[in-house]
């Protein structure tokens, strides 16, 4: 490991360090050409949607990625970074990311990785389509439910029609007891 020369840079590289280890997946991104007011709402929109935005430099982003799942983004380290770091919803707050992009004409997320695979932008603007984990668990309730749903509509029918006909007998065999 490189030496790192003053104690708030230190501080920094163990902070970075601390917010790779308890993240799910870490994008990167650029936030050049916003106005501090517009790097505020993108910002509270990604922490909304469960991560957060830190502006790296490379260095010592490099520095804090040594030695953790993580290490494989440092070869993408270039030019002006912003990293992104999310919890359980790896989806969430790059859907927010990618939605702030395309209103305010920013640069796309140019790399992430999810589940301890390197992503490109490609694959990135594929997963920022994707529904929210929410979504995602609301579509599985529902795969598992609609069968189920069907089944019992369907022995309810079978019970009505059954006592719809019973009734018709004790109906037709009240109505021979009286004539």
């Amino acid at each position: 490991m490189r030496v790192i020369p003053t104690p708030q840079k230190k501080q920094v590289v163990q902070a970075l360090k601390q917010a790779a280890s308890e993240a799910q997946s870490i994008y990167l991104t650029e936030l050049t050409g916003l106005s501090v007011a517009e790097a505020n709402e993108v910002r509270g929109l990604v922490l909304e949607a469960g991560g957060r935005i830190k502006v790296v430099k490379n260095r010592l982003f490099r520095l804090a990625l040594e030695g953790t799942s993580y290490e494989p983004l440092s070869e993408h380290l270039t030019g002006p970074n912003a990293a992104i770091f999310c919890g359980d919803d790896p989806i969430g707050p790059l859907k927010a990311l990618a939605e702030f992009a395309r209103q305010h004409a920013m640069a796309p997320v140019k790399v992430g990785m999810v589940q301890g695979q390197v992503v490109g932008a490609e694959e990135v603007q594929e997963l920022a389509e994707l529904p929210g984990r929410d979504g995602l668990l609301a579509q599985v309730v529902g795969a598992v439910a609609g069968p189920i749903n069907d089944f019992v509509l369907t022995l309810n029918g079978v019970v009505s029609e059954m006592v719809y006909t019973l009734q018709a007998v004790a109906d037709k065999l009240g109505g021979e007891e009286t004539a």
